[in-house]
């Protein structure tokens, strides 16, 4: 790795250090230059339209001799410095349609400004005609125009032109991109996982401003509503003036601007619907409103939406174990199921986003905006939890007692006929959980911004203010057992056989005088009296990181080597400070009875509302209540029977602050066919941390620094083979730093016996060495085809593991605690990720007229991927296993219609078996995810360009989530969510046409 390393550092050095005769002369004749070149050149400002009126986002504007390519913005807008005076052509290129050229005049020392219209173009073969009626049709067009003019690895997707995200959450979205894969979270897309590397691999951006999660590096995209962007950017190869915190890569989404529009412009989707699963409703509200004033000079944009669902999750849950109970022949590849539960789920999700944007632009050249994105995404739930405690008051096979004293239950005992998978346990007690829970995570993000010309160097800054938040506010949580007299427990008969079905069937036991267990009646209900409380407490709970960011970039256009050349360069400030605090308070037996207060049943929470539960698991049960459990602890409290949870909040606080500084310097060097962009970013890290430890029973403050630099060279090439061929080349480098509960100093020493448990702030970055090489095709008719291969390797990765504690800070006579065994997330071996991505898409309008079909079949399309992969990674142990979160394939697959205002899509996403955690228990095996995949169906109808019907359908296959242990039949999870469905009416008013 470090050879590798050097050798690509060197690289991009040579590449920029050859631009330092050129930049010493510029500063030796600066003033000179300058005089000569406000004498000879001028600059070229203008605006790109569609045949309606609409701003074209990623169009190409060249000047006919000259390479340098510049890429119209959001909205539409281009600047070409440096142009020489005279008599000159204008030539903009657009993804699907015929090159647009205009002859402009450039005056010396001045701005001229053009408008330069897309309509231009009509007639030709490929042109994709932006319409509200064909919105697939055009926001694939947009996204692969922008992804076209990148000069770096780039997939795009795009709002259509009503500003319509085919999805409600940006993950969702994500997910129909080539090499992304999503984990869902009872049924809702949550997390990406990005060309099978791990989740927290992965970096999220607001307008090019990198923002910490509330669950810190592991982004959860489904707190982002994708109503707020106007586009979604996902980087797989970043460049330097990109940060270096991306081993997979940077998910970049832009917000809208009231200048992305014409003029006025509003949008409004109302929808409503329901789950299948239960029946519960949902709810879909969003919109955005834009105007311009002041001629023009000031735009304000200001946006919110709403989305809400009622739904109820089936679930069952098996720990599987090598039961040290197992002393018959064989026992060493058996696994047996420790402990089967049932949680049944009520759960009522929620997305809420405002966002708003002021721009000021006096000028072509000036600009300065303050934008602010407010998200909160809320999850309350009810859960019933029932677990059958199959190994309780277990005796190991071997055991000689007589049955009088042993009691054996008939856990883990092939000779009464029990299987791993079927069999029979006397006296199995139940545990059990009544929850309210209430969790929350905000993102609120600040930018202050510019952008300036200022002849022929361009200067941007940003300063941010981000707040991201993790909450949770449980109105109660509450523990109930059986009580210990067996015989008023349950005997459960469990099977296992089939993974999608787990059972138990109750029945009441019976003892003889020598304790002999036999079944007595069959039950079929856990009654709200039969079980013993244990506790009922409330959590109240802040994960906060407070975020300041401070950037500045400048770039020049000069001529290097006879080639036109950016030069560009920067620096960047982060200050993240992330603390944590916890508290609980709790009502136990102790406190009530202190205060002669009767201790309470099941049936003081639970209402008579009927079960929604799917899945015949067996047995029912009683529902619980928010308001009467919240109620009752609130009785508790107010009569002084509660207390704080003991070691809690002291043992749980933390505060972690990371700084980082950093620099780069990049050039462009372009030529006509392509360019070569290579550049190196240096980041300084330190980190800071404080918390509560225990050391030898005593509670204590802990503090701990750390820091690193680390240089990110990276080169990317760009050759267009011909006007519809690409060929990119790029090698480049990232970390990904530890998560900040990582960092924490949490440490508890226990002497007695010599161990260490905690956080890890030693921890260092997971390193990554990437090499991409891609084919892309953008057909003259609209199609598109890239195939590319991609090799990332990584070291230092990190893993749960257990190794000797080695700090010597704590070491004390007598007591050499560097030699202790530490129980924590450590750096490993090194790995690998590599694979194929292949992506194709295809609208058959050209294709249908060039064979004359009849004219309903130009509507079809198609949209797909598919991404094989293969991952390896060495344990701190030695293990050789594929990397986590790494599926060897993932793929999706859209089929299309759009014709006559109507819009038809059908979905499906698949991806393979991946590790979700690592089980020391090598015969029980390592945890996986199960293949999935899910079938998305939507329609529109445009009834005129302002009104528009939609219908959307989700997981209509009703696919559960699956996790195992070693095999697919040891299963460990099972969840179902069913189908949703979501029908209303979507707005369109203004933005287009010219003002």
């Amino acid at each position: 790795m470090k050879p590798t390393r050097s050798i690509l550092l060197a690289s991009a050095a040579l590449s920029l250090v050859a631009s330092l005769p050129a930049a010493a002369q510029m500063a030796e004749t600066a003033a000179a230059a300058d005089a000569g070149s406000a004498a000879s050149t001028g600059q070229v400002s203008g605006v790109v339209t569609d045949a309606s009126g609409n701003f074209v986002a990623g169009a190409t504007v060249r000047i006919e001799g000259s390479s340098v390519v510049e890429s119209t913005t959001a909205q539409g807008r281009f600047t070409l410095r440096g142009a020489p005076a005279g008599q000159q052509k204008i030539t903009v290129r657009y993804f699907g349609g015929a090159d647009v050229t205009q002859t402009i005049t450039v005056v010396a020392g001045q701005d001229t400004e053009i408008n330069v219209s897309l309509a231009a173009a009509a007639g030709t073969d490929g042109e994709i005609t932006v319409t509200a009626s064909r919105p697939i049709a055009e926001s694939l067009a947009a996204a692969l125009q922008v992804q076209r003019a990148s000069t770096a690895l780039v997939s795009v997707i795009a709002a259509d032109s009503i500003g319509r995200f085919p999805d409600q959450n940006i993950a969702a979205s994500l997910a129909r991109l080539p090499g992304i894969a999503v984990q869902r979270d009872q049924g809702q897309d949550r997390f990406v996982s990005l060309r099978g590397a791990r989740i927290t691999w992965t970096t999220v951006s607001f307008d090019g401003i990198n923002v910490i999660s509330p669950a810190g590096r592991e982004t959860r995209f489904d707190t982002i509503p994708a109503t707020i962007a106007s586009q979604v950017a996902v980087r797989k190869a970043v460049t330097a003036d990109l940060t270096g915190e991306a081993v997979a890569g940077q998910v970049d989404i832009r917000t809208r601007s009231a200048f992305d529009y014409p003029g006025f412009k509003a949008a409004l989707d109302l929808g409503a619907g329901f789950s299948e699963l239960g029946g519960g409703r949902q709810y879909n509200f969003a919109g955005h409103i834009s105007e311009r004033f002041f001629n023009d000079t000031i735009g304000i944009l200001v946006s919110a939406s709403r989305f809400e669902v009622d739904m109820v999750t089936d679930n069952f849950e098996i720990d599987w174990e090598t039961a040290s109970e197992d002393d018959e022949p064989g026992n060493e590849t058996r696994a047996w199921g420790r402990e089967t539960e049932t949680k049944s789920y009520r759960l009522t999700r929620s997305n809420t986003a405002f966002s708003g944007k002021i721009d000021w632009r006096p000028d072509n050249s000036n600009e300065i905006f303050l934008s602010s994105v407010l998200t909160e995404f809320r999850d309350d739930e009810l859960r019933n939890n029932y677990i059958f405690d199959l190994d309780q008051n277990a005796v190991a096979t071997s055991s000689t007692a007589p049955q009088s004293t042993a009691r054996r239950t008939g856990y883990a005992d092939i000779r009464t006929g029990n299987t791993p998978f079927k069999g029979t346990v006397f006296g199995v007690e139940i545990d059990s959980t009544l929850n309210s829970l209430s969790s929350r995570q905000r993102i609120f993000t600040n930018t202050l911004g510019g952008n300036h010309i200022i002849g022929d160097w361009r200067a941007s800054w940003r300063l941010n203010y981000t707040r991201a938040q993790d909450d949770a506010r449980h109105r109660f949580t509450s523990t109930w057992v059986s009580p210990s007299d067996r015989t008023l427990r349950p005997t459960v008969d469990y099977d296992f056989t089939d993974p999608s079905l787990v059972r138990v069937t109750l029945f009441n036991t019976l003892a003889d005088a020598n304790n002999n267990y036999s079944k007595g009646a069959r039950r079929d209900i856990i009654s709200t009296t039969e079980l013993d409380f244990v506790n009922m407490n409330r959590l109240n709970l802040r994960s906060q990181t407070d975020a300041y960011t401070a950037r500045l970039d400048i770039d020049r256009n000069i001529s290097l080597f006879g080639q036109d050349t950016k030069i560009q360069f920067g620096g960047q400030y982060n200050k993240r400070t992330k603390d944590s605090n916890r508290t609980v308070i709790e009502a136990v037996p102790a406190t009530l009875a202190a205060k002669g207060i009767a201790l309470p049943r099941q049936e003081a929470i639970s209402i008579n509302d009927p079960l929604k539960v799917g899945i015949p698991i067996g047995y029912s049960f009683r529902y619980h209540d928010t308001k009467l459990g919240s109620d009752l602890l609130d009785s508790y409290i107010a009569a002084g029977a509660t207390r704080i949870q003991a070691n809690t909040t002291e043992n749980n606080f933390y505060e972690v602050t990371e700084e980082v500084f950093a620099g780069y310097l990049m050039g462009t060097m372009f030529f006509d066919n392509g360019n070569i962009v290579a550049g190196v970013r240096a980041e300084r890290v330190d980190n800071t941390g404080l918390s509560n430890g225990t050391i030898a029973g005593v509670r204590q403050p802990i503090n701990t620094s750390s820091g690193n630099t680390l240089f990110f060279p990276s080169i990317h090439i760009n050759y267009d083979a011909t006007d519809e061929i690409k060929l990119r080349l790029s090698v480049n480098t990232g970390a990904a730093r530890p998560d900040y509960t990582l960092l924490r100093p949490n440490l508890n020493i226990n002497d007695a016996t010599q161990t260490i448990s905690g956080g890890n702030p030693f921890a260092v970055p997971e390193k990554a060495f990437g090499v991409d090489a891609y084919f892309e095709w953008y057909m003259n008719n609209g199609g598109f085809l890239s195939v590319g291969l991609y090799y990332k390797k990584i070291t230092d990765v990190l893993f749960d593991f257990q190794q000797p504690f080695g700090n010597t800070s704590f070491d004390e006579p007598g007591f050499l605690r560097s030699g202790y065994d530490f129980n924590t997330t450590i750096n490993g071996g090194s790995g690998n990720i590599k694979g194929i991505e292949i992506a194709y898409a295809q609208p058959f309008a050209g294709i249908m007229k060039s064979i004359g079909a009849p004219e309903w079949m130009e509507g079809f399309g198609f949209q797909g991927n598919i991404t094989i992969n293969r991952s390896r990674a060495t344990t701190p142990d030695g293990r050789k296993i594929d990397l986590p979160d790494a599926s060897d394939l993932n793929y999706n697959a859209s089929l299309y219609y759009e014709q006559y205002g109507l819009s038809l899509r059908a979905s499906w996403q698949f991806r393979s078996d991946y590790i979700d955690a690592l089980n020391d228990d090598l015969n029980v095996g390592d945890t996986y995810w199960q293949q999935v995949g899910r079938l998305d169906l939507s329609a529109r109808y445009a009834i005129s360009p302002r009104v528009e019907l939609f219908a959307d359908a989700t997981n209509l296959l009703d696919e559960p989530g699956r996790r195992y242990n070693g095999v697919r039949a040891r299963i460990q999870e099972y969840e179902k969510f069913g189908a949703r469905f979501m029908g209303g009416v979507r707005i369109n008013l203004g933005g287009s046409g010219k003002r």
